[in-house]
């Protein structure tokens, strides 16, 4: 006769067995079912307006790659590599302004599809239905658990790193408004000074001074006169004083008028209708954006004609730079940047 305790033993290995054998006939579904589920959760995903910060190409990417991960998660109970993964999407996507909201939504919506699939295959067996959903909530659950706090804590550690990045950036900004003053005020009055001094010099000169003297001071008046455009030019690029007595549009078209004339590329500027209110730090965001964007244009493009606009998108301000030059297959170099950290 057996015990009470080793018959309730016996039990409860026949039901871990049982479970086992239907978590693995669950993962065997999903991942036959993996195309029209996925088809199904994008629907939803777009229905329901999440990841609207990201492309179609990209939501479906990081689709394909998070449903793998969920049904693995159900199959090994491990979550490990999950919540490796999900801090490495929050690093990718937060950047691009999506929202806590916006992922937890989606891994509900995916919890959501797979259920009704569940439903769909074991809703002739009512008892076999319910063992079904006993075993998948809890593990649903718990995935929407850890993708959510693993987003949390990435998003925080990116808002501190981006606070911290905006210290040094105000620091650089405050370095870079001193020394283009100091080389405006400074060192080009002094330099206008001298060069007013040699011209004065060479008009009071008496009329039989030696002509090759008159020739080098001549001379010396053309190379400061081309110093001190150079050094207003350099006290522009360092900081233009535009930016902080009219703002941002009458800095760009400033800069990009001095940048068409030095480079030899035809810029045009489109402003969009309306003005988004801008702190001054995302004001010298944008124009630092702007003028490395051209940078580069002017480098490594080959352009001949840039295209600038600046626009009232929803919630907040679009910056667009392109370019009619040489370009780069995106998935190669995203590639290239994954594998080795390069580019």
């Amino acid at each position: 006769m057996h015990s009470p305790k080793k018959t309730e033993l016996r039990k409860s290995r026949r039901r871990s067995a049982s479970g086992s054998v239907l978590f693995r006939e669950l993962v065997t579904h999903l991942r036959r079912e993996r195309a029209p589920l996925r088809k199904e959760w994008a629907r939803r995903i777009h229905e329901a307006k999440l990841l609207t910060a990201m492309t179609e190409r990209e939501i479906f990417h990081e689709a394909t790659a998070l449903y793998d991960k969920y049904v693995a998660v159900l199959e090994t109970g491990s979550v490990s590599d999950l919540r490796e993964y999900a801090r490495d999407l929050s690093s990718r996507i937060i950047q691009r302004g999506v929202e806590t909201h916006d992922v937890l939504g989606i891994v509900l919506l995916l919890r959501d599809v797979l259920a009704r699939s569940l439903f769909g295959k074991y809703r002739a067996d009512f008892e076999l239905l319910n063992r079904v959903f006993d075993a998948y909530e809890p593990a649903a659950n718990r995935i929407a658990n850890t993708v959510a706090v693993s987003f949390v804590e990435q998003r925080e550690r990116v808002i501190r790193r981006q606070q911290k990045a905006i210290q040094i950036l105000h620091v650089q900004e405050q370095e870079r408004k001193r020394i283009s003053r100091e080389l405006h005020d400074e060192v080009g009055q002094a330099v206008v000074a001298i060069n007013t001094y040699l011209t004065l010099s060479q008009r009071d000169s008496p009329a039989g001074q030696d002509s090759l003297l008159r020739t080098n001071v001549a001379e010396i008046e053309k190379l400061l006169l081309a110093a001190v455009n150079r050094m207003h030019s350099f006290a522009r690029e360092l900081r233009p004083a535009v930016l902080d007595d009219l703002g941002l549009v009458p800095a760009l078209r400033s800069y990009l008028k001095e940048y068409s004339q030095r480079s030899g590329v035809l810029v045009h500027f489109e402003r969009g209708a309306g003005d988004a209110p801008l702190t001054p730090d995302q004001k010298t965001t944008l124009f630092r954006v702007a003028q490395e964007s051209l940078n580069n244009v002017a480098k490594h493009a080959q352009a001949t004609e840039v295209d600038v606009s600046l626009r009232p998108v929803k919630n907040g301000i679009q910056l667009r730079v392109t370019d009619n030059g040489k370009g780069f297959a995106m998935d190669t170099q995203r590639s290239a940047v994954e594998t080795r950290r390069l580019g």
